[in-house]
């Protein structure tokens, strides 16, 4: 009798013929958790035996589970927000699953939410409104926040970074290094938790040092046109300032044009400071000191995440990542 492929095999058969647990086959399938050399030769020579073959489709049915993770981002025309992306795809991919992206929208939402369209969901910062976040605490569905905190009263595990300290560290840095004292800060969107925590750790980090909070410094700063006219504005309105720091680095970019534009040299008229270490950051002239987050990190712990509790496996409610200040020459610095 042939000893071809035998469909109906089952994982557990495959377990008695090695002489382990079905979960220890499983884990040498899917080449997750740990596993002794010994023993995984031992489960793949019962899978050669008895001609099993994996059929993922079914296992997927038989879990009602879709294969694919959802990712409901604000927007994806921006540079962080591209490379982000990137990360997360790879991740997902790495970890067997199709990624199911999706913009801002109810529409989006209810397919993206719907058991057999997706396993769980990502939700980056404020892409999705509070009353939506609750449904889906209430439901039980599998999600995790990425760059965002979960509403209070909710328990939705979230990934976030240690905005405050890198906004204090970059102000620190202007202060006792370049003796910067009249630092304006161009502010991100409301209702953003990072833009948010950004400007109120510049207030703090002023205070802190004993200088004045002066509200005609504080602008906004949605992109680098809004940056690049905020700056403008400082300027004929003649506001003394010696420094920006930008809540991301578009902004930071926008008022660097702007202060060539208007004849200030940077760094030496007025330090530029940002925040996400974008690609073009480094490029710039002069390149652009900034505060960069573990972005990597963020995107690939956020798919683990996510997949564990996928599994039903308990995760932490936050886990906040730290971040690190760039030097570069736009601040004043010589590297």
């Amino acid at each position: 009798m042939s000893s071809g492929v035998r469909p109906s095999v089952r994982m557990e058969e495959v377990a008695r013929h090695a002489g382990v647990s079905p979960a220890t086959v499983s884990r040498v399938l899917n080449d997750r958790g740990k596993c002794s050399a010994k023993t995984r030769e031992r489960v793949l020579a019962a899978i050669r035996d008895l001609g099993y073959v994996a059929n993922a489709a079914a296992r997927s049915l038989a879990q009602g589970r879709t294969g694919s993770l959802g990712f409901l981002l604000p927007t994806v025309g921006t540079d962080f927000m591209s490379s982000f992306l990137q990360v997360v795809a790879s991740a997902a991919t790495q970890e067997g699953y199709d990624l199911l992206i999706a913009l801002r929208s109810e529409s989006s939402l209810h397919r993206m939410l719907g058991r057999h369209n997706t396993d769980g969901v990502l939700i980056f910062g404020a892409a999705m409104g509070e009353a939506s976040l609750r449904r889906i605490a209430a439901e039980g569905f599998p999600a995790l926040l990425v760059y965002r905190s979960s509403p209070p009263g909710l328990s939705l595990p979230s990934i976030v970074i240690d905005n405050e300290a890198g906004v204090r560290e970059a102000i620190d840095h202007l202060v006792q290094v370049h003796g910067r004292h009249r630092i304006a800060f161009l502010r991100g969107p409301a209702g953003n938790e990072d833009a948010g925590r950004r400007e109120e750790a510049y207030r703090g980090a002023l205070l802190r040092h004993g200088l004045p909070f002066d509200p005609r410094l504080c602008r906004g700063g949605l992109g680098a046109e809004e940056a690049r006219a905020s700056t403008i504005a400082l300027l004929r309105d003649q506001a003394a300032f010696d420094a920006v720091v930008g809540w991301c680095d578009a902004a930071s970019i926008g008022a660097m044009d702007a202060l060539r534009s208007e004849g200030r040299r940077v760094p030496a008229d007025v330090s530029v400071v940002g925040f996400d270490d974008i690609g073009p950051a480094r490029h710039l002239d002069p390149a652009l000191t900034t505060v960069r987050p573990p972005t990597e990190l963020v995107g690939r712990l956020a798919v683990l995440e996510l997949v564990r509790r996928i599994q039903g496996v308990a995760t932490e409610p936050q886990a906040r990542l730290p971040v690190e200040l760039i030097v570069r020459r736009s601040c004043g610095c010589s590297g």
